[in-house]
């Protein structure tokens, strides 16, 4: 019997990070922390946190630039 208890957990994990349709970062399943930015559809790599994440989005940013 499957049950929905993750909507109970009191630390639900990190919030997808969406800067575009193209540039995107999406929580890792079964990680707290850990998200998955992606690049035109293709995973570019798996930050530990947030802020890590962020500045990776930061950097592609001004690549494409």
């Amino acid at each position: 019997k499957y049950t929905n208890s993750h909507i109970l957990e009191p630390k639900p994990g990190p919030l997808p990070i969406v800067i575009n349709e193209s540039l995107l970062a999406i929580p890792m399943s079964g990680s707290q922390t850990q998200l998955m930015v992606i690049y035109n559809g293709s995973p570019v790599k798996v930050c530990r946190n947030r802020q890590s994440a962020l500045t990776l989005i930061n950097k592609l940013k001004k690549k494409l630039k």
